[in-house]
């Protein structure tokens, strides 16, 4: 089973309304959808915002179902020039930039017993691209797709100061308020995950405005190619289930 998890009901939306044979059922107050998309059995959760609720459905997920697998998906903001609104970034790291232990001689986000970035499954980095690719054939004006560390604090960015501090300070190039939380949680239980986010704005004083105005494109898209993570992951069972070699592509 594939956990899907988005912060807000318009990153969920497409999920909740493709779903077949769906269920659903609610702890801590969060509703879990289960059922079928892509021919893959899937749960999905609308987390609400911010680490502490990321953290705790991701744990909840987790624990209540056999998930073999966790995706973050939504919106970011950008922390590099040459991303625009509709690109996308796929973590190979995340980081929470807010974790403070400086006064004890350690660097921002470190963590304790943890260290201070979380790597990325890197299979599932590699399907999400492969399916990126499949979504959005390169051309003139599709979007791009950049591999990346994903910084994650509880706070909106909208400071032109604070984009340059997380590109500098973390090599990130997006930023948002749960992917680190989502992935501490899955390294804690030893469950691969992804970060997978669409650029709906630039992090600078517009950058809520720009949120605003693209949230509902930017989730059709990070919809398209989660939709084809889960056909790809299809394709593959079935390879491997007939001994076909393509089956090694997704490994």
């Amino acid at each position: 089973m594939v956990g899907i998890i988005g912060a807000m009901e318009d990153e969920m939306m497409l999920f909740q309304s493709r779903l077949e044979n769906a269920s659903t059922s609610t702890h801590a107050k969060m509703v879990f959808l289960s059922g079928t998309l892509n021919g893959q059995e899937i749960v999905l959760l609308k987390s609400g915002i911010g680490k502490v609720n990321a953290a705790v459905g991701t744990q909840i997920m987790i624990d209540r179902f056999p998930v073999s697998e966790i995706l973050f998906t939504g919106l970011a903001g950008s922390l590099v020039p040459h991303l625009a609104r509709g690109d996308v970034v796929v973590s190979n790291f995340v980081v929470q930039y807010d974790f403070d232990l400086t006064a004890f001689g350690r660097r921002h986000g470190e963590l304790p017993d943890v260290g201070r970035m979380i790597e990325a499954d890197p299979r599932l980095v590699k399907l999400v691209c492969y399916a990126f690719d499949n979504v959005f054939p390169k051309s003139n004006g599709t979007p791009r797709l950049v591999v990346g560390t994903v910084a994650s604090g509880d706070g909106f960015v909208s400071d032109p100061r604070k984009v340059d501090w997380l590109q500098r300070e973390f090599g990130a190039v997006a930023t948002e308020m749960e992917g680190a939380a989502v992935g501490y949680t899955c390294h804690l239980n030893d469950i691969p995950f992804v970060v997978l986010r669409t650029i709906s704005d630039s992090g600078d004083s517009s950058a809520k405005d720009q949120f605003e105005a693209y949230l509902r494109k930017a989730s059709e898209n990070s919809f398209s190619i989660v939709s084809n993570v889960l056909e790809l992951k299809t394709y593959r069972d079935r390879a491997a289930s007939s001994g076909h070699s393509r089956a090694e592509l997704f490994c």
